[in-house]
């Protein structure tokens, strides 16, 4: 009995003659992905651009435009407000703001400028992963009553101050009022027993949120830089140009739609789209793999007519993976909520670019660049024939 195919092992589509109308469909989202890019630009989460990510309890009655409207009476820089958990639970929301300490920018260089003033001032380190606390050193004693002045002038009247370094060493650390403080005793003044808790908050600076941001791009370029480097050593070179260009296919497009269906750029995004490499990778290589087999069992076959062969024989096995992977990761952006959903989203959109981008992308470049090596050696050939010839003004 013959097992059913998805695909037909056997069958004999021209796969890779349509890449004449697939160029121009790739062609139409990688410009939209660019011009999104350019113009809009990805939606930074809290771990890229620093800020403070807070999880509220409520009770069932409080809606998410209450929350919101609390958020900017608080005066909360940039709040977006989310509803966490199920569609009828209305007892939780996350909050994210730009915020990461009470002190704003602007009260804290007038304290800094403040403290400044103080006699034998040595230096101020504003501690800017910690933003609730700054160092400030002198040469003499300083009272503490001097430097709670110098921070009320600033704007801000409730200061902790901590003595720190040796017996001659005269160090300080100023701490301000918590944020995550300062948010609770705001919320239960504004919702009284219809705010519960603050459930977790996180916070990152803004240099960390840099430093993350530059390390998840660099983890991406070192990706593809060490792919282009396997596939030359595992094939040929024939075949890493194929590879690569495929992959950054993938990923420019899947930066696009995200910014299109405003998922938030995340760590976890950046881990979606290490999977999305590591996935369109290996449906590549799947590809190629019985390109290469093909090619060495000969046959009287063109190239293109082989690969196209090859395409058509691994069809089946690249739908049912990518079918099965799909239907996983679907049921998860259904059921899951805030970051597991976006990386669910990020999967399903990486699984279907990148099914595609192994058959429309990688073998057709490896087509163009086996041609580009074929005229080049060609050229060589004549070039070195005609170094041979000997000179006819040498003979006379």
């Amino acid at each position: 009995m013959k097992m059913w195919q998805i695909y037909p092992y056997d069958a004999d589509v021209d796969l890779l003659g349509k890449r004449r109308y697939t160029v121009w469909i790739s062609a139409f989202f990688l410009i939209g992905a660019i011009l999104l890019l350019s113009l809009i630009g990805p939606r930074w989460g809290i771990d890229f651009q620093g800020g403070t990510e807070i999880l509220a309890q409520f009770s069932e009655t409080v809606e998410d435009e209450d929350v919101r409207e609390a958020a900017e009476e608080i005066e909360l820089e940039d709040p977006l407000i989310q509803q966490f958990g199920d569609d009828d639970d209305y007892s939780q929301f996350m909050i994210q703001t730009r915020d990461v300490a009470v002190v704003s920018d602007e009260e804290y260089e007038a304290i800094i400028e403040h403290l400044e003033l103080i006699a034998d001032h040595q230096s101020t380190d504003p501690m800017e992963e910690q933003p609730d606390r700054m160092e400030v050193r002198y040469g003499e004693e300083v009272s503490h009553d001097d430097l709670r002045e110098a921070v009320g002038a600033g704007g801000i009247e409730e200061v902790d101050i901590i003595e720190i370094g040796q017996r001659d060493e005269h160090w300080y650390v100023l701490e301000f009022a918590d944020l995550q403080r300062h948010i609770e005793d705001e919320l239960g003044r504004i919702f009284g027993d219809d705010f519960h808790s603050i459930e977790r908050m996180e916070s990152v600076g803004p240099r960390a949120g840099e430093q993350l941001r530059n390390d998840g791009m660099l983890a991406m370029i070192i990706a593809l830089i060490a792919i282009l480097i396997y596939i030359w050593f595992r094939f040929d070179m024939r075949y890493s140009p194929g590879a690569v260009a495929a992959l950054a296919h993938d990923i420019t497009i899947c930066l696009g739609l995200f910014v299109l269906l405003d998922i938030e750029f995340s760590l976890p995004i950046v881990a979606a789209l290490l999977t999305i490499i590591g996935y369109s990778l290996n449906d590549t290589i799947v590809v190629f793999d019985r390109i290469r087999e093909n090619l060495e069992l000969g046959g009287g076959k063109s190239v293109e007519a082989t690969a196209n062969t090859a395409i058509n024989q691994t069809m089946s096995r690249t739908l049912v993976t990518s079918l099965t992977t799909l239907l996983a990761v679907s049921m998860i952006a259904i059921i899951a909520t805030g970051l597991i959903e976006d990386f669910a989203m990020a999967l399903v959109i990486g699984v279907i670019v990148g099914t595609y981008s192994s058959v429309f992308v990688a073998s057709p470049v490896m087509l163009k660049m086996d041609k580009y090596l074929k005229e080049r050696e060609k050229a060589e050939k004549l070039l070195a024939e005609e170094d041979d010839e000997p000179d006819p003004a040498a003979r006379v």
